[in-house]
């Protein structure tokens, strides 16, 4: 995320103090009629024949762009444009769109920086921002910060995040940006604009929480744990995806490790139409089905930051609800970014 009917399709890896961990500016308006910058980026390996459903495993993507510093956070807007980040940078860029023609411009600079994106249930778009250390939300070609402290206390480096169906905003906080004492650990929240409530949720397992998604039914929420980042020789810290099961007071339960993520660590999580977990990683893509059993993976020259899908038909029914007017993919498309590539992939027939 685009996203899912939670609307849950966004997250982020980043620098030590400079944007991305350890072991992890720009090109003005260039017009990409279509056209791949290079060929032959992409190597696919299926696992599971539900793989070749997904994703186009014999066409290569398009490179749209390859001049980022470090680019995340890709977001499918409503009008079908895509939002990056360009952590890095400091910059936001928008990619603008007319069918499969692509354009790369600069949009808001300095940006924070910001790092993951996730729409609300109004098509706005919301931001994870780690100079001004909070959630933030676009109004009317400005940035309103929604909230940037806990109990008085300002947040570390929020990550990423995504929204449920309630619209209440689930975000990670770890120390890849602003290592504040403050806090005293690394910890998921989740924000309610409507009633201004924020409450720390109770993680246990997780160590560095990254990149966020939720299932379907918005029963289940996904963390990354990217513990590995901050230091990627101790191969004893974690490098895995949590599960969790959410309640009906909202509380997490039941915490289990979903998949154990291989080579590094993992980024940006992202939930598929069939509830597929799409994990970014070390050299790529790894897809797991709702059980984690791994379907396929797409590797690229570069590590993964993140991913967003095209907008899915019930979001986009969703947002129509919201008198929110949003284009339609066709065919489906996949946006990745890495770490100085921008991608775009055509998804399967079973998409």
């Amino acid at each position: 995320m685009g996203f899912n009917v939670n609307l849950c399709y966004h997250s982020g890896f980043k620098m030590q103090r400079i944007g991305m961990p350890k072991a992890w500016r720009f090109l003005t308006g260039i017009l990409l009629a279509g056209m791949a910058l290079h060929a032959q980026e992409a190597t696919y390996k299926v696992y599971n024949k539900a793989f070749s459903g997904l994703i186009n495993t014999k066409e290569q993507p398009q490179l749209l762009y390859d001049k980022g510093r470090w680019l995340e956070g890709p977001q499918v807007l409503a009008n079908g444009d895509v939002a990056i980040s360009d952590v890095r940078a400091n910059e936001a860029l928008l990619v603008q769109r007319d069918g499969m023609h692509f354009q790369v411009r600069p949009w808001f600079t300095p940006a924070g920086p910001q790092n993951g994106h996730a729409l609300d249930w109004q098509g706005r778009l919301l931001a994870t921002n780690y100079g001004k250390g909070g959630i933030e939300r676009l109004e009317k070609g400005h940035w309103k910060v929604l909230v940037d402290r806990y109990n008085g206390q300002k947040f570390n480096s929020p990550n990423d995040l995504c929204v449920d169906r309630r619209g209440r905003i689930y975000f990670t906080d770890p120390k890849f940006w602003h290592n504040t004492q403050e806090k005293g650990g690394e910890y998921v929240y989740r924000y309610d604009p409507a009633t201004h409530e924020i409450k720390r949720l109770n993680t246990p397992l997780l160590k560095t929480p990254n990149g966020i998604a939720l299932s379907l039914d918005n029963q289940t929420l996904y963390v990354a744990d990217s513990e590995l980042a901050h230091d990627p020789k101790n191969k004893e810290l974690k490098h895995q995806v949590l599960a969790y099961t959410i309640d009906n007071n909202g509380d997490l339960q039941n915490p289990r490790v979903f998949a154990t993520i291989q080579p590094g660590f993992p980024d940006g999580i992202k939930v598929d139409p069939h509830g597929n977990l799409w994990v970014s990683n070390g050299h790529g893509i790894s897809v797991f089905n709702p059980n984690g059993k791994m379907l396929g993976e797409i590797i690229l020259p570069q590590v993964v930051s993140n991913l967003a899908f095209s907008l899915s038909p019930k979001a986009l029914q969703i947002l129509q609800q919201h008198q929110v007017f949003a284009a339609e993919d066709s065919p489906p498309l996949l946006f990745v970014t890495s770490a100085s590539n921008l991608y775009v992939f055509k998804l399967g027939a079973d998409f």
